[in-house]
């Protein structure tokens, strides 16, 4: 009997190890790393990416418990952060940030994190991007193509906050045109009127470069800038008109006898 109970005693005392040991201990990360693989959950890029887009930021502490990488991009080339922007979610994007995510990184298509959201339009995406790019002490060199994107789909929005992050405005793409030729070009009216508004084209930054040496009809700097380009389209103006009057045939009065 005695036997019996010391048997029946030593056995509950080696389950309670046991279940002493299988115990995660969030602080240890490979005692973590056990538990993910007890659940079957396999410790990848790709499934921590797949949490990302779920929305599943349980899954992700887990995850980072466990010494993850929270950059580590997926077998598709899209990371955590990549993911988060392009959907629009801003507490996964938030959640990234807050544990170590970097903003300065390229999606699956090679594409800046910031571009792609620039062009999805998502203005509380972007400022977020700009404010953690900033705290990475990313320049602002590095914005010249989202500018240039915003500039030539007419996102007019996109390129008020970018001019507010200090992201330049002229700055010239591979093709050699400049933010303000892309807006001619593609008939963005609104966008090109931002840019003249904000000072943008090579007659407006030679003006603001010579300052007072750049005079025009007793106007001086970027004013003498304005006034050229005013003369311009009042001459432009002249012109079509008495076009127009030549070509438009002249009628006699009809008289009604």
């Amino acid at each position: 009997m005695k036997k019996q109970l010391l048997t029946l005693c030593a056995a509950a005392l080696m389950m309670s190890m046991t279940a002493c040991n299988d115990k995660m201990d969030p602080n240890d990360p490979q005692s973590v790393r056990k538990y993910l693989t007890k659940q079957q959950i396999a410790f990848t890029p790709n499934q921590f990416v797949s949490y990302a887009a779920s929305g599943d930021t349980a899954k992700m502490t887990l995850f980072l418990q466990a010494s993850f990488e929270i950059d580590a991009p997926a077998d598709n080339g899209n990371n955590a952060v990549a993911i988060a922007a392009n959907k629009g979610n801003m507490v996964v994007l938030n959640y990234l940030f807050d544990h170590g995510a970097k903003a300065d990184v390229k999606n699956g298509n090679g594409e800046a994190v910031i571009d792609n959201a620039v062009m999805m339009g998502n203005k509380e995406v972007v400022n977020r991007l700009l404010t953690q790019l900033k705290a990475e002490g990313a320049e602002s060199q590095t914005l010249g193509t989202a500018v240039l994107l915003a500039a030539k789909t007419g996102k007019v929005d996109m390129l008020e906050i970018l001019a507010e992050a200090g992201a330049p405005l002229d700055s010239r793409s591979a093709d050699g045109y400049l933010p303000i030729h892309w807006t001619v070009k593609n008939g963005q009216y609104d966008a090109m009127m931002f840019l003249i508004n904000k000072g943008v084209g090579m007659l407006f930054s030679y003006a603001e470069t010579q300052g007072s040496a750049f005079t025009f009809a007793g106007f001086e700097g970027k004013p003498a800038g304005y006034m050229i380009i005013f003369c311009i389209c009042a001459v432009a103006y002249l012109i079509a008109w008495s076009i127009m009057k030549t070509l438009v045939p002249k009628h006699k009065p009809i008289v009604i006898e």
